[in-house]
Formats: structure tokens, C-alpha cells, sequence
């Protein structure tokens, strides 16, 4: 297996659209299809088994919904990465996905090239939100909500396209390790709780880089 590749589960409980994303993704050579399942016992099975690079899921499955699959996932500790891929653009969806350490959240609506770009973002270890949907995210701008600095600002928008620690480190030229303590503060300060909402708090924001 190339090193690069990234492996796929998804979980979707329309089978058109099951075969619609496996003829879509298996054009991409770095894109590797494992299996796919219809409901979330399934999807939650498949993970444990076949321990997947991403997971794909959709919220509205039956059995299992999406978000239970997660709250297994993350008390198990599974390293499997998730992307939700829904309809739902409701913020309590929205929210509650980003509560359960979803490491993406894509609309139905978006095309292709943006399913591409998330999985290969998420895949690599960073994370997406459609833009269309940071803009329910309402972040906690209340009075007294200290400032970023100029480093944590550049940082911010740097997480804003989606971009792991490792990757922004490399742009900067600093390491992995500091990049993560500006995102905890820039989380302190923001009153975020995990990378996700930072994500979807920069896009939101688009802050300008430097």
C-alpha cells in the first residue's frame, strides 16, 4: 500500500449514493476503498475490523445514527478519523457532530471536488467544514473575550484551510509542538472546545494570512 493513501469506509444508508461516492473516489489513485455498509452497527463493525485511515458518515442511519457511531468510536479510542457527509445543516447537528470530535462535516449539497479536498484534508490529519456551514457556528463572542496575537491570528487562519499542526508548523518554520500550544490558547481564549470548531470558527472569520 502506498504510504499516501488514505483508506475508506463509508457509511450511508442510500445504496445509489454508496455506488455514486465508490465510482467517484476509485478515479483518485491515492483514494482507497475498503467497504461500505448501510447502517451504523455496520459502520461501527467495520471500523474495528478493518481499522480505516477515514469514515465516512452520513448521521441519518438506521440502527445506530451517526452521532452514537462517534460517541463508540471516541470511547473506544479507535484511531479511525471521521468525516460527516449529510444533509442535515441544522446547528444542532452541526454542534453536536463537532462535540463527538467529528474531524469534518460536508453537506450533500457540496460536489465532488470538495468531497476530494475534505478527505484528503481530514485523511492527512487536518480538518474541514463547509463554508456554508461555519456560518451557524456562533462562537463565543462575548464582552471581555481576549484578543488573538499577530502569531495566533496567523495560525488561525492557517486552521481555516483546513491544515494540520504538522503542516502549519512546516509553513511557519516552527515546530509541531508550539503550533499545538497556540491552538490551545487560541481555544482558551475563543472558548472552543476541539480543532473542529476552530475550523469552523476561521472560516467563518476568514482571517488574512502573513
Amino acid at each position: 500500500m502506498n504510504a499516501a493513501e488514505i483508506s475508506i469506509v463509508v457509511a450511508e444508508d442510500h445504496a445509489l449514493v454508496r455506488q455514486g461516492l465508490r465510482l467517484m473516489l476509485s478515479t483518485e489513485s491515492d483514494l482507497r476503498w475498503l467497504a461500505d455498509c448501510g447502517d451504523g452497527g455496520q459502520a461501527l463493525e467495520l471500523v474495528r475490523t478493518l481499522s480505516p485511515d477515514l469514515l465516512l458518515l452520513d448521521l441519518g442511519l438506521p440502527g445506530l445514527d451517526g452521532l452514537r457511531v462517534m460517541q463508540a468510536i471516541a470511547a473506544e479510542r479507535l484511531p479511525t478519523r471521521v468525516l460527516v457527509v449529510t444533509a442535515r445543516q441544522e446547528a444542532a447537528s452541526f454542534h453536536a457532530a463537532l462535540g463527538l470530535g467529528a474531524h469534518g462535516y460536508l453537506l450533500k449539497n457540496d460536489d465532488a471536488d470538495a468531497l476530494v479536498e475534505a478527505i484528503r484534508r481530514v485523511g492527512a490529519g487536518g480538518y474541514h467544514v463547509s463554508p456554508e456551514l461555519a456560518t451557524l457556528f456562533g462562537p463565543r463572542e462575548a464582552t471581555g473575550q481576549e484578543e488573538l496575537t499577530a502569531r495566533e491570528s496567523d495560525i488561525a487562519a492557517r486552521v481555516g484551510r483546513g491544515l494540520s499542526s504538522k503542516q502549519i508548523g512546516a509553513e511557519l518554520g516552527i515546530s509541531e509542538h508550539t503550533v499545538r500550544k497556540h491552538r490551545e490558547n487560541i481555544a482558551r481564549k475563543l472558548g472552543l472546545r476541539n480543532a473542529a470548531e476552530l475550523v469552523a470558527w476561521s472560516v467563518r472569520h476568514r482571517l488574512p494570512e502573513t
